[in-house]
């Protein structure tokens, strides 16, 4: 049994975290402050307490085995938490401000945050905010090795967010545009689009699931030519050129339509959906502050 092969200790687990970070023994040895002799120790331990090995050698120098994986993702969580643990308590040793960090998706920031921003500081003026907008994989990896205590993001249903837990604040339709007046403007079939040029605005590891979506029952080859861009006012330009397809939230294209920019494309696809939702690791523990963040957010919602 592993209960009988010893106790698996914190300084292990944050020793795999480094290696995973650094990529070498030696870079590891140097930002936890103890020798390489000790990092190889402790990793052989770790490796004996589990019975499976965890790291190989590569190249470049070591790498982690599909076991190594699968404990970084764990071993990531509990230093992570016991870091939190440890800054709160020094806080409430010494008095010192209580600091929140939360990451934000560029859609989100000004869709979600002011009220709710406003209404906290209102409440818990004494509470230092650290707000960071971000990309989605900067989200994901800033939730994974705890630099944000929670995110506030719009969340595809091809988006993996398994290891997290997500609260759903709202929803928001994804829809085609293209060019006003271009030429493809009149076209309704999904089918005569997939030539054309396409502009996404998520990750492109998500784009053949969101197409999918997209195609429904349809089994239609994936375009071959997708520019992905995630600056907001850069999407909008590149939007704007000749036989080009971007997709949109629906609240977000109403101002370049107005505008006489672009124009709404109603073809037979179908409609796949991004989720509003507070994002966290499913083993966070909530601080007082935090849940109240959390309820100013749900209250801009309701």
């Amino acid at each position: 049994m592993l209960m009988e092969r010893g106790t698996l200790k914190t300084a292990q687990l944050q020793t795999l975290v480094a290696i995973a970070e650094h990529g070498t023994l030696m870079a590891a040895a140097d930002a936890l402050n103890v020798s390489q002799p000790a990092v190889t120790k402790s990793i052989k331990e770790l490796e004996a307490r589990l019975g499976v090995q965890l790291l190989e050698r590569s190249g470049a120098g070591v790498r982690l085995t599909r076991y190594g994986e699968m404990l970084l993702r764990r071993a990531r969580a509990v230093v992570a938490e016991i870091a939190s643990a440890e800054r709160e308590l020094e806080e409430m040793r010494t008095g010192a401000e209580r600091t929140l960090s939360i990451g934000v998706s560029l859609l989100a920031s000004s869709f979600a945050m002011p009220q709710a921003l406003c209404a906290f500081r209102a409440r818990l003026p004494d509470v230092r905010l650290n707000v960071y907008e971000c990309l989605p994989t900067q989200i994901i990896d800033g939730l994974r090795d705890g630099s944000f205590d929670l995110c506030v993001a719009f969340i595809a249903s091809s988006d993996v967010t398994a290891e997290y837990r997500v609260v759903p604040l709202s929803e928001a339709a994804q829809v085609l545009a293209v060019r006003q007046s271009d030429a493809l403007a009149d076209e309704t079939r999904l089918e005569n689009l997939v030539r054309a040029r396409w502009l996404y605005g998520h990750t492109r590891e998500s784009l053949p699931a969101y197409w999918r979506e997209l195609c429904g029952e349809r089994a239609l080859p994936l375009p071959s030519h997708v520019n992905v861009c995630t600056s907001q006012r850069l999407y909008g330009l590149l939007a704007q050129e000749p036989g080009t397809v971007s997709v949109w939230p629906e609240f977000l294209l109403e101002e370049p339509v107005r505008s006489g920019l672009l124009q709404r494309l109603d073809t037979d696809a179908c409609q796949p959906r991004l989720t509003l939702g507070l994002m966290h690791r499913r083993d966070l523990v909530l601080t007082a502050a935090l849940e109240y963040f959390v309820e100013c957010i749900q209250r801009t919602q309701t």
